[in-house]
């Protein structure tokens, strides 16, 4: 069954820059990871989290209903284990279950995050610049 997008005028630009998320967030996760991150306490951990909650909000400015967020907050998850399938094959990257734990987490803030005020956002930025 197919995902319903929300009635934005810029579907396929929101769409395109979802899909520009996703290929950053893959390019960081298979590059070497920078030393500042292992300076900060639990940085590795808090830029899952954090990471995997933006993806999560930006897909549910596109997709609204209950049942196609639950669908992309699984997608996060399943992108979060391919990711750590992928790092594990790398020399110097490590697949971790508590980097995937954080990927869940913050899949989980983000829709918890757009069931707020932000959870239109993508609307009210349209109807700003439109304006």
């Amino acid at each position: 069954m197919a995902m319903t997008a929300r009635p934005l005028r810029h579907l396929a630009y929101w769409r395109l820059l979802g899909r520009l998320l996703v290929a950053l967030m893959l390019m960081l996760a298979l590059l070497p990871a920078p030393q500042v991150v292992g300076a900060v306490p639990f940085g590795d951990k808090i830029g899952h989290v954090l990471g995997f909650a933006a993806l999560m909000l930006w897909y549910a400015q596109i997709y609204g209903g209950v049942r196609e967020r639950l669908r992309c907050a699984l997608a996060c998850v399943a992108f979060g284990l391919a990711i750590e399938v992928l790092q594990a094959l790398t020399p110097y990257r490590s697949a971790e279950f508590a980097d995937l734990a954080a990927d869940a987490l913050g899949a989980v803030l983000g829709w918890l995050v757009a069931r707020g005020p932000f959870g239109d956002l993508f609307t009210w930025v349209e109807r700003r610049v439109t304006a």
